[in-house]
């Protein structure tokens, strides 16, 4: 494994770049956790990155800071929006992994349109 995989695996942020139907990319950085090599994100339903992911699913990720600074290079992988049924164990991987998690992600669904709520998204690097 590579150093750069070892620290997007470890690292607390990533950098997701997503790409817009003319080709050019928008990174932004994000919460996420790996679990048995796949990678979640925890987002808004209604953020542009998703929007972006529902007509092209190709996606790049690399470990970051909270501020998006790079500590890595970025790795090519597929997204995909993950249904409600299967993010039982991912919301609980994410409150293990952020202790915050629970009260920002409740903060942040408060007064959210079924639609902008959180949704979580799945990587598979290729």
């Amino acid at each position: 494994m590579s150093k750069n995989l070892t620290q997007l695996k470890e690292g607390q942020h990533v950098s997701i770049k997503t790409f817009r139907k003319d080709g050019t990319s928008a990174a932004t950085p994000v919460w996420f956790l790996e679990d048995n090599g796949k990678f979640y994100i925890c987002t808004g339903g209604g953020s542009y990155k998703v929007r972006r992911i529902q007509n092209n699913p190709k996606v790049e990720i690399a470990a970051s800071d909270s501020g998006g600074n790079l500590k890595g290079e970025y790795f090519e992988g597929q997204a995909r929006i993950m249904s409600k049924e299967e993010t039982n164990q991912i919301y609980s991987l994410f409150r293990k992994k952020y202790s915050g998690f629970r009260m920002w992600n409740s903060l942040y669904n408060l007064f959210k349109s079924k639609e902008k709520k959180h949704i979580y998204l799945e990587i598979e690097l290729n």
